[in-house]
């Protein structure tokens, strides 16, 4: 079960190896409630009862430990196709 003790400095510094490991990348945290529900998440705060959350989806959100399944992390890619442009004109 997650508590705050487990959001210290040991799961920061995971995160900061984790973005390193992977070119510096940005990040992106998920996190899935026990009912499958997933938090894409923007800005997380421990608490001494449950975590706060900030979503993408411009949610506040409060969730007790004892909700959260787990997190998911994962590094962001950008995928797009250097140089690539659109095409404005009938060729």
């Amino acid at each position: 079960m997650f508590d705050m003790a487990f959001f210290g400095k040991a799961f920061v510094k995971r995160i900061q190896e984790f973005s390193r490991d992977h070119d510096d990348a940005h990040l992106r945290l998920e996190v899935v409630t026990t009912t499958g529900e997933r938090l894409d998440t923007l800005e997380f705060k421990a608490l001494e009862t449950g975590a706060r959350l900030s979503t993408r989806d411009d949610r506040l959100v409060f969730l007790p430990y004892s909700l959260i399944a787990f997190i998911d992390v994962a590094a962001l890619q950008d995928r797009r196709v250097p140089g690539f442009e659109l095409s404005t004109s009938a060729d």
